[in-house]
């Protein structure tokens, strides 16, 4: 017989393969997602502004909603959310209109989202570092390759899902 402790830490979810990590996984995104939303609290900054501010960086300074949307693996309505904070009334990004695709926007960093970018990242960078320095270089090394193997995986997946049906089953085990 077990005791109501023992059922207590039991649930439906035990014993399938690959479970006890994606609640691991989850729970240390969550974790490192809350220190970093504080780490940048300062700046008026929160992470997925940061990133989005970063992925214009990285790209050139000019990117496609689109381009972001799968930069950051979002949706275009969260990009649209995103770039409105950003752009009113910080001025941290502007929308450029493409004149010959009507139905494509251009999303480019401002001088001043440069500025914040820079003022802002020392703080993640920060966290990053102090966290990571649990793990040695061998550590290090292998989490990077594990991690991006489960991420290729699951974007496959994402991808197959999106292109056989546009979409419509995902989330229902298909």
């Amino acid at each position: 017989m077990t005791t109501r402790q023992q059922q207590k830490g039991q649930t439906k979810l035990d014993g399938i393969r690959g479970m006890p990590q994606w609640i691991a996984i989850y729970k240390t995104y969550n974790a490192v997602y809350k220190l970093t939303e504080l780490a940048l609290l300062p700046h008026r900054l929160s992470l997925p502004q940061i990133y989005l501010l970063s992925a214009l960086k990285q790209g050139g300074g000019i990117l496609t909603t689109g381009e972001i949307g799968r930069a950051m693996v979002k949706a275009s309505q969260t990009i649209t959310g995103l770039v409105d904070r950003l752009e009113e009334p910080e001025g941290f990004v502007e929308r450029v209109f493409d004149r010959k695709d009507r139905r494509k926007t251009w999303v480019r960093l401002t001088k001043k989202g440069e500025q914040k970018l820079d003022e802002a990242f020392p703080a993640a960078s920060a966290l990053a570092e102090e966290l990571f320095s649990a793990l040695n270089d061998q550590e290090m090394e292998a989490l990077q390759a594990t991690v991006e193997k489960l991420r290729g995986a699951a974007m496959d997946r994402l991808a197959a899902v999106l292109t056989s049906d546009g979409g419509r089953s995902y989330g229902r085990g298909v």
